[in-house]
């Protein structure tokens, strides 16, 4: 079941969220007008551990789940750009769960993490690197104090 919010649609496959649909996608469009893409549109799917690893071993060639993958939109066929689709998101719930115990933080936070998270690199920021991992996380903290 999906819940359409202005911009961004929620969709959870099998999985029971620890925040209402509606509440995500406002949160997403938040984050979305912090960062000046408001007219932007995505779509931010919740799955299980299962899912997300068949997903990043397809995608990523890495068998083991993650917490989240993000699938950007803005550059079609042909070079040419799609300004207001943004892309789309992928969070496990399953993992949510393990890192909001092993960090002592709250899964709604983790959730909100990783929904920043995803945004970002759909905007095209990498945390393939040391620096760029740093300056994605001071990033991620910014938004968050502004939430």
């Amino acid at each position: 079941m999906a819940v359409n919010g202005g911009h961004v649609s929620v969709i959870s496959e099998g999985v029971r969220l620890p925040l209402p649909k509606a509440r995500i996608s406002r949160l997403a469009e938040k984050v979305l007008s912090i960062l000046r893409e408001k007219d932007a549109k995505a779509c931010i799917f919740f799955v299980n551990d299962a899912k997300i690893r068949a997903l990043n071993l397809k995608y990523r060639k890495i068998d083991r789940p993650t917490d989240c993958l993000a699938f950007p939109m803005r550059e079609g066929a042909g070079g040419k750009i799609h300004r207001e689709i943004l892309g789309d998101i992928v969070i496990s719930v399953d993992t949510a769960k393990k890192n909001s115990r092993y960090f002592g933080s709250a899964v709604k936070k983790e959730i909100s993490l990783y929904v920043i998270h995803g945004i970002l690199h759909l905007l095209g920021f990498k945390d393939t690197t040391v620096p760029a991992r740093k300056k994605m996380r001071e990033m991620e903290e910014g938004i968050l104090k502004r939430l």
